[in-house]
């Protein structure tokens, strides 16, 4: 038996509790995960080891053993509710909010909180549980390259405006050049008429 499942045990029968398999085998995944785990993971990984422990029975040994201190509770950035061992002192998460890993944060980071707290704002017994939001190495690099496509994306439609309006400006140009052309041949053949010049085989009229 885990000394964590062991202590709980103790803990169980000093309050009138008894450490049914139920409770044993919640224990012992809570345990041996090392990490947070949620009501439908623990389920799963429960139902590993008897299929007939059904989801209603892990909510309410988890309420009992929320209530007598045996596991924590932890809402970490809006997510579903997540589980852990609990231990003597306060804990304290630092979470990435794109893939949601945890760390444990060192309590000595908050120094003596709980007393100016107390002092300034006279709270006594306080329990702190801090948690933290930012983004891990991994996901910073990716959000910042997710930025930078969606920053060429946007700049690419008015690229091709413009382009669009230098194509139309010198296709506008093209024509009216034609026109000019065009009318300074008229001139001359009207000329050429007028003085009797005018050679209808040529190629320019």
């Amino acid at each position: 038996m885990h000394h964590f499942v062991q202590s709980s045990n103790e803990r169980l029968r000093k309050l009138g509790y008894r450490l049914t398999p139920q409770r044993y085998m919640i224990l012992s995944v809570i345990q041996e995960a090392q990490e947070h785990l949620t009501v439908e993971q623990i389920t799963e990984r429960v139902q590993q080891r008897n299929p007939f422990v059904s989801l209603s029975t892990v909510y309410r040994t988890l309420e009992l053993l929320k209530k007598l201190d045996l596991v924590r509770e932890s809402r970490l950035s809006g997510e579903q509710p997540h589980y852990e061992v609990a231990g003597d002192q306060a804990h304290h998460h630092l979470v990435c909010r794109r893939c949601h890993a945890t760390l444990h944060l060192d309590e000595q980071l908050l120094g003596n909180l709980h007393e100016e707290l107390q002092e300034k704002y006279h709270f006594y017994g306080l329990s702190l549980s801090l948690v933290a939001s930012g983004y891990c190495t991994a996901c910073w690099e990716e959000v910042e390259r997710e930025e930078q496509q969606l920053e060429g994306v946007s700049e690419a439609p008015e690229a091709q405006s413009q382009q669009g309006q230098c194509q139309q400006v010198k296709g506008q140009q093209g024509v009216e050049q034609v026109d000019v052309e065009k009318e300074i041949q008229g001139d001359k053949a009207v000329e050429e008429h007028t003085t009797g010049t005018y050679d209808p085989t040529r190629r320019d009229l």
